[in-house]
């Protein structure tokens, strides 16, 4: 008798990478409620934000939006200490299997990756939140990091989104497919006081990508990122 093995059907899934800039936008004007009501309305699937914070000293932003988004939620601080707990924070419509956060080799403030496994309705899928230095020696081996961490994940899918703070990235297209790229995108600015590209989504090989865009908000001193994807 033969074993019939199930495969569950292929989802459309979307994705928001958002530095949110402590809740403050680039005049550092409070934008909390805004991000708030802009996340909700986005009806993501997934959503990996940057800067958050949850303490006394500057609110607690990741249960704020927990409690708003109705989502799973993985925190990761990279810096805590002196009243801080800041870092990164993924949210999620889908079930978390298991979440991991790394300290990436850091010589200013403290840098991080937050790694969550996602079961997307019976496939598992891994989201990997990233923050990275500001140095350029400093994201060199920050990225090292990155995609050794990748090579552990034995051809499972993923997405890689984040702040990586360096425009033009030069990544292996067979290791991170940049979305932008994808979809003749690239030339798009994220970040509000400069010139460049320097938040992104990047998939693995095997997912297929169906959309992008930057939504230009003043909430942030960034600009939230957006994708669409198939898997």
């Amino acid at each position: 008798m033969f074993e019939v093995k199930y495969f569950p059907p292929k989802k459309e899934i979307k994705i928001v990478s958002y530095n949110i800039h402590s809740g403050l936008n680039k005049d550092m004007f409070p934008t909390l409620f805004d991000i708030i009501d802009f996340l909700r309305v986005s009806k993501s699937d997934i959503i990996c934000l940057q800067e958050v914070n949850e303490s006394a000293k500057a609110g607690f932003q990741v249960s704020s939006f927990k409690d708003e988004l109705k989502m799973h939620s993985h925190f990761g601080a990279n810096v805590v200490g002196l009243g801080s707990n800041y870092g990164l924070v993924t949210y999620s419509k889908y079930p978390l299997k298991s979440q991991n956060h790394i300290y990436l080799k850091s010589d200013r403030e403290q840098r991080g990756m937050l790694h969550t496994v996602v079961n997307v309705e019976g496939r598992k899928l891994n989201v990997i939140n990233v923050h990275l230095g500001l140095g350029e020696e400093e994201r060199k081996v920050q990225l090292d990091e990155l995609v050794g961490f990748i090579s552990t994940l034995e051809n499972e899918p993923y997405i890689v989104v984040g702040d990586f703070n360096q425009g033009n990235m030069s990544i292996d297209d067979k290791i991170l497919k940049d979305v932008a790229i994808e979809l003749n995108k690239a030339n798009v600015l994220t970040f509000a006081t400069g010139l460049d590209r320097i938040d992104y989504i990047f998939v693995s090989p095997n997912i297929e990508v169906l959309d992008y865009d930057v939504l230009i908000k003043n909430m942030s001193d960034h600009y939230p990122i957006i994708a669409k994807i198939r898997i």
